[in-house]
């Protein structure tokens, strides 16, 4: 049955200055689209939610809107900086203060604060063929691919917009024949450890561009939930489709025939992958270790080791949503000497500590950020990050 609308339908203006100035986005966004179609959204998942995103303007624009403005479909938020009850010792009271208020004009919206880039663990998973206006793009991978759900690369803006209005523009992945994959992928690789599979998301975002795949799994293991996680963050991050399909895995793909494998993964091309995002040479200082990304189950234990604080020792953050099934986060982080939580934060929005200028991480997708930072980066499993965080030098050997 099709759900969706003219624009001629929906209302010029609406009852509230944020919802007219939501309808106009909404308008514009379909001109852009080239589309005169809208379609009826499920949720909507907004970003722009960190204040050292945002800035002063973008603080200043969320709470005009927060004055007026409702939204008309469940709406959760992405990581912000930290979370305001909960900093990290380098963030000032003044810091915390500006977090708090973008948290709040959300809030003041409907929209739930879990802050976390992984909506489909922290509230009811999309269904199958549902339409999403979503902005993070892990997640909007996630939800088109393992979900079958349909959904755009929203912009903040624009799944705000939705949110407000409950529609999204009829265009790109809600349509059925963007959904196809049009080239086919064979892969030998190991992908049991995420970090595997991460190498492949971007693998196949730097090769294929927007094109959309179907792979074929033919390595010793699959990934797991993690694993899928992990290539979902890395294949749109490296410039990918917001779609991969895998024949026994994806729910679409049994509605295509296999392709012919265009392009054969190897682990070599893995390891080679690898090398590009390592920037760190061997007994390199390491100032910062980060896990977490994409967020992983809510309540899931640290990777990093417990302990007394040591001068080697650099920071080990482990990134979390920061609510689940309606409860807050109240108090510090869980702290270990120098291992912090960073419940509803990321790294690749926070100000981090002065000192950090080298960062080893399990995510193919936080190098791709921490790097557009500035900083020098080195990716390794969750295992090997556990070692750095303990002697505080990139190993020789990962």
């Amino acid at each position: 049955m099709d759900r969706t609308l003219p624009l001629s339908e929906l209302p010029a203006t609406g009852e509230t200055l944020a919802h007219s100035r939501a309808l106009g986005l909404l308008v514009a966004l379909c001109r852009v689209a080239r589309t005169d179609r809208v379609v009826p959204v499920a949720s909507a998942h907004v970003s722009g939610v960190s204040y050292w995103n945002l800035g002063p303007a973008g603080l200043e624009y969320l709470e005009s809107l927060a004055s007026d403005g409702r939204v008309r479909v469940p709406t959760t938020l992405n990581p912000c900086a930290f979370w305001p009850a909960a900093p990290p010792p380098w963030v000032t009271d003044g810091q915390a203060l500006l977090q708090a208020r973008v948290l709040a004009a959300y809030e003041a919206m409907g929209v739930t604060p879990t802050c976390s880039c992984a909506p489909y663990l922290t509230d009811p998973a999309p269904l199958f063929g549902e339409h999403l206006a979503w902005a993070e793009s892990s997640a909007v991978t996630f939800a088109n691919s393992l979900l079958g759900a349909r959904t755009e690369r929203e912009g903040g803006p624009g799944a705000l917009a939705a949110a407000l209005c409950g529609f999204t523009p009829f265009a790109g992945l809600h349509l059925d024949e963007n959904r196809r994959p049009r080239v086919g992928v064979r892969v030998t690789a190991d992908l049991g450890e995420p970090w595997r599979a991460g190498l492949l998301g971007a693998w196949l975002g730097r090769t294929l561009g927007a094109t959309v795949p179907l792979l074929t799994l033919d390595g010793p293991r699959p990934p797991g939930r993690a694993g899928w996680q992990a290539l979902s963050a890395a294949l749109i991050t490296y410039g990918g489709a917001a779609l991969f399909h895998v024949h026994g895995h994806t729910p679409e793909a049994a509605a295509f025939p296999t392709l012919p494998h265009q392009f054969v993964v190897t682990e070599a091309e893995l390891d080679a992958e690898r090398a590009r995002l390592v920037d760190l040479t061997p007994g390199e200082a390491v100032q910062l270790v980060f896990s977490g990304c994409p967020h992983g189950v809510p309540g899931a234990p640290s990777p990093f080791p417990d302990g007394a604080p040591a001068p080697v020792r650099p920071w080990a953050l482990f990134a979390c949503g920061a609510r689940h099934r309606g409860e807050r986060t109240k108090g510090p982080p869980d702290t270990a000497g120098r291992s912090l939580r960073l419940p509803g934060g990321c790294p690749a929005v926070s100000p981090l500590p002065e000192e950090v200028r080298t960062v080893a991480t399990d995510s193919v997708k936080a190098a791709f950020y921490l790097r557009s930072r500035g900083l020098r980066v080195g990716v390794a499993s969750t295992e090997v990050c556990a070692g750095i965080a303990v002697t505080g030098r990139w190993p020789h050997a990962v």
